[in-house]
C-alpha cells in the first residue's frame, strides 16, 4: 500500500493513542481534566491491561502495521475509559473524535499485483486445467479472518514483486469455493485456524503449501518466512527460464 497514505494513517492513531497520557501529564490541562498530574492506581491498572491484552493477541503477528493497529485499537478503548472516569463529557468528545476519523480517514488500500486474479466455485480448478504451463501462487482465505487481513498486505507485496507471464497470484473465497477447499485438504473450521492457506501450483498441481496453523501448531506468515517456505524465489527462477526457452524456440522457427 502506498507508504505516505499508511504513514499519514498511523500518525492520526498515534495521535489519539497519545491524548490521554499527554493531557495526563500537561501542566493546566491535567489540573482542568484530572486535578491532578499524576496517575491513580485505577489508571495504572487499565494500563497493565492494554499491555497485556495486545502482547496475547500479538503472538503470532506477521507486520509491524498489524502490531500497531491492534496496540492502536486496545489503546483507544483504554483512553476512553479512562476519560470517562475523568469526565463522562470529555470521553464523549474523544469517543466523537474516534469515530469521525474512523469514518472519514480509511485505512489505506492495500496493494498487490494488477493481475491478481479472484477465484469462486471451480474457476481454480478451470484456470489449472486451461493453463497448466503458468505456475500459480494462490491465497485461500475468508474476508471474516483477522489473520487473512493481517496476511495481505504481505501477500500483496510478494505478489507486486514476483508476478511475471508465467508466474501469477490469486486468491481464492473459501466460503464460496467449500468443494475446492476439500480438493486441496484445506479445513475452513475455525477451530483448526487454518485460514489463510497458501499454495504454489506448478504444472496444474499442489507443489508447496503453507497454512496458518498446520497439525496444531502456529505457522507465522512473515515475508521472509513465505519466500522461503513456499520456494517463491524458485519458482520464479524457472518461470524467467521458461521464458527464455520459449523465445529460443521461436527464433529456431
Amino acid at each position: 500500500f502506498s507508504v505516505s497514505l499508511a504513514r499519514s494513517h498511523l500518525s492520526l492513531l498515534l495521535a489519539l493513542f497519545l491524548l490521554h497520557p499527554l493531557t495526563r501529564f500537561t501542566p493546566g490541562i491535567c489540573d482542568l481534566l484530572f486535578k491532578e498530574c499524576e496517575l491513580d492506581y485505577y489508571e495504572i491498572e487499565i494500563y497493565f491491561f492494554v499491555i497485556c491484552v495486545v502482547a496475547i493477541k500479538n503472538r503470532r503477528c506477521v507486520s509491524i502495521e498489524s502490531y500497531l493497529s491492534t496496540l492502536f485499537m486496545f489503546a483507544k478503548a483504554g483512553s476512553c475509559l479512562l476519560f470517562y472516569k475523568a469526565d463522562i463529557q470529555v470521553a464523549g468528545w474523544y469517543l466523537l473524535l474516534c469515530i469521525v476519523l474512523l469514518v472519514l480517514v480509511r485505512t489505506p488500500a492495500l496493494e498487490e499485483s494488477s493481475e491478481m486474479k479472484y477465484f469462486v466455485d471451480n474457476a481454480l480448478k478451470e484456470q489449472l486445467k486451461a493453463d497448466p504451463d503458468t505456475t500459480w501462487v494462490v491465497e485461500f482465505y475468508t474476508a471474516f479472518s483477522p489473520h487473512c487481513n493481517a496476511v495481505k498486505p504481505i501477500f500483496g507485496a510478494i505478489s507486486r514483486e514476483y508476478t511475471h507471464a508465467l508466474m501469477k497470484f490469486g486468491k481464492c473465497d473459501v466460503l464460496r469455493s467449500q468443494g475446492t477447499c476439500e480438493e486441496y485438504g484445506i479445513s475452513t473450521s475455525t477451530i483448526k485456524a487454518e485460514l489463510p492457506a497458501i499454495i504454489v501450483f506448478e504444472g496444474g498441481k499442489a507443489a508447496r503449501i503453507v497454512k496458518q496453523t498446520n497439525s496444531g501448531k502456529p505457522y507465522v506468515m512473515s515475508h521472509k518466512n513465505l519466500i522461503r517456505d513456499l520456494g517463491i524465489q524458485e519458482f520464479y527462477d524457472s518461470a524467467l527460464e521458461r521464458e527464455k526457452n520459449r523465445g529460443k524456440e521461436k527464433k529456431k522457427k
